[in-house]
């Protein structure tokens, strides 16, 4: 079963997904769940606890 995979959005455990799709199709994957690298303010947990946050230019993006 062949499928293209160029532009498409797999809602899913990933783990699963990956295991799909043929290992020639894809160079990299970032995957960025709810960590939120976009974010220029501090991050908390729901117990308002401090997170540490990554504070570098690499993960911002000009068209986000």
């Amino acid at each position: 079963m062949k499928t293209d995979f160029k532009n498409k959005i797999i809602n899913g455990d990933s783990l699963e997904e990956l295991k799909k799709i043929p290992r020639e199709t894809f160079d990299l994957i970032f995957a960025d769940p709810p960590y939120n690298l976009q974010l220029k303010s501090e991050l908390t947990r729901p117990d308002r606890s401090k997170v540490s946050a990554v504070n570098d230019k690499w993960d911002q993006f000009k068209n986000f």
